[in-house]
């Protein structure tokens, strides 16, 4: 299992549409917005390339200029 706290940063016009385009991949779970609109996300997936494809598919978002790791943590089975 691996966890991660993410920033996403989107645009300023787009951040509705990209908090519900995140909310509706599986394994992101939206937690906040900040005063200067950065997104707050938990990544939850089996593996470390599974939370990296989520990142590349979160990234992939119209509107996304960036998603910034904060903290990763993976156990082995």
């Amino acid at each position: 299992m691996a966890i991660a706290s993410m920033i996403v940063q989107p645009a300023n016009d787009a951040v509705d549409r990209v908090i519900a385009e995140l909310t509706d991949i599986s394994g992101v779970t939206v937690h906040t917005t900040t005063p200067n609109n950065q997104i707050i996300v938990v990544v939850e997936a089996p593996n470390l390339d599974d939370v990296n494809f989520l990142a590349k598919t979160m990234e992939s978002i119209p509107g996304v200029a960036g998603v910034f790791p904060t903290c990763v943590y993976a156990e082995d089975d």
